[in-house]
């Protein structure tokens, strides 16, 4: 699992489907998951080879699906058919089977056919909800291991290097007079802070401008950290730029106070890369006390558990969506 938590759903009715999907989604948004949800309507559409079953976090199949009238009469598609065709392929999916006939026919169904590794609820009272909460909340937990989620940081922030390179590549022709004065700072603080790979960067880019900063931006010695300087650095030279970002960093990562002293290097490095490189270096060992430490952060030493988790998925949510609308924003104005 990723940051994405997916459903496939088979349900046919669309008032129920659309009312209860958003309180499912709300759920899963609640624990900083965005929610992809795949309602199949038609089950006699569904063909096992057509998905990637292994990408999906739950399934929810109805009992009573699709009806169909052709010329050898009435035919009724039931859920136990879809599981049972899911089961033969292999595939071990969480999946709930319910019904608005009632929680017997569905207990029934599961002994005729002797479905395995199904829950089962009644669509007509609370039942429902409660079951999809908890296999949400039992998938949530298998993902919450240190393997998976050093795995989510790491893929989360490649990402993120991408976008903030693409920024730094679209504001910097808008710099106008302020390039030679980046230029300049990008050889004196960022390219001198660290010995091994100042005078390489500097004889290979005695100038640096339009024309070779992208170059730049994909050298392996220029650093993730010191993209996200640079980043910062070109927002703050425009004031309408540093106003959304501003904005954005507001909204997202919910910040309470003016907001005119945002930076957004200092705020990224904080809140992501710290924490990026702490997970990139830990082992997955315990302490004395049973617990996995993880290292420190701004000296502080930083257990893993389930709020941390959580933190960082809502941390890397936030950012996503940051880097996004900022890119949005100067994409729709040039």
């Amino acid at each position: 699992m990723d940051l994405s938590f997916r459903i496939i759903w088979f349900e046919d009715v669309e008032e129920w489907y659309n009312t209860t999907s958003r309180r499912v989604t709300k759920y899963i948004k609640d624990k900083n998951y965005k929610v992809e949800i795949l309602r199949i309507e038609k089950a006699s559409e569904f063909h096992l080879e057509e998905y990637q079953l292994q990408k999906y976090d739950l399934l929810i199949v109805d009992y009573e699906l699709e009806k169909i009238y052709d010329y050898n009469g009435d035919k009724t598609i039931y859920g136990s058919e879809i599981i049972q065709t899911i089961r033969n392929g292999n595939f071990v999916n969480d999946i709930l089977f319910y019904s608005s006939q009632g929680f017997e026919i569905i207990n029934q169904v599961m002994k005729q056919e002797a479905l395995q590794g199904v829950f089962i609820a009644d669509r007509n009272n609370g039942e429902f909800l409660e079951k999809v909460k908890l296999l949400v909340d039992k998938a949530v937990r298998k993902a919450d291991n240190l393997i998976n989620i050093r795995g989510v940081v790491m893929d989360a922030t490649s990402a993120f290097d991408n976008k903030i390179r693409d920024l730094i590549s679209i504001i910097w022709p808008l710099l106008g007079d302020n390039e030679s004065k980046i230029a300049a700072d990008i050889k004196k603080k960022i390219l001198k802070d660290n010995i091994k790979t100042a005078e390489k960067l500097d004889n290979k880019y005695p100038q640096i401008n339009r024309e070779n900063i992208d170059e730049l931006l994909n050298e392996r010695d220029f650093s993730a950290i010191r993209q996200a300087r640079l980043l910062s650095w070109c927002i703050e030279t425009d004031d309408i730029l540093k106003n959304k970002l501003h904005e954005s960093l507001k909204k997202y990562l919910q910040l309470d106070n003016g907001g005119e002293n945002i930076n957004f290097f200092e705020r990224y490095n904080t809140d992501i890369i710290k924490y990026r490189n702490a997970l990139a270096h830990v082992k997955n060992s315990p302490s004395d006390e049973s617990k996995i430490i993880i290292g420190e952060v701004d000296g502080k030493t930083v257990i893993f558990d389930q709020n941390l988790c959580e933190t960082l998925r809502k941390k890397l949510l936030c950012y996503e969506y940051v880097l996004e609308d900022m890119y949005n924003y100067i994409e729709n104005s040039l």
